[in-house]
């Protein structure tokens, strides 16, 4: 299970990665509508400022809960979400809601569409499937 944050539009200001209780969730919930508001006051209305507000605000909550040395990690446009996942998320030992920053510190403000099957199967390590559910009567 993963909530997600996100904006009219669908792009993800913060997830939450598995199962949380209530008071967590609210918690994250205010975050991201606080960074949200930051963003929009402090870019301008800017896109690509509040792209880097929140790149910034990921980072800060990876290095201050997670510890260690971080650096910015180098994501391009030109470099799919699996394939970071691959290269980046599997190198560092840090628990799933660090994943998330780490991920959402590489792709800021990301469209859910993009992000979304990178959460679900490297995070949380489920499967995207498109089978169709079975709805008998258990």
């Amino acid at each position: 299970m993963a909530s997600y944050f996100t904006t009219s539009d669908g792009a993800v200001l913060h997830i939450v990665a598995g199962p949380v209780d209530a008071a967590v969730l609210l918690r994250e919930a205010r975050w991201a509508v606080e960074t949200h508001k930051l963003a929009l006051i402090e870019s301008g209305g800017d896109a690509y400022r509040q792209r880097l507000t929140f790149r910034k605000a990921h980072f800060d909550r990876l290095q201050r809960e997670h510890g260690g040395e971080w650096r910015i990690p180098k994501a391009t446009p030109n470099v799919p979400v699996e394939t970071f996942a691959m290269r980046e998320l599997r190198r560092h030992m840090v628990d799933r809601q660090g994943q998330v920053h780490l991920l959402l510190t590489a792709y800021p403000l990301a469209k859910t569409e993009l992000i979304f099957r990178t959460v679900f199967e490297a995070i949380l390590g489920e499967r995207v499937s498109t089978d169709p559910v079975d709805s008998r009567d258990t």
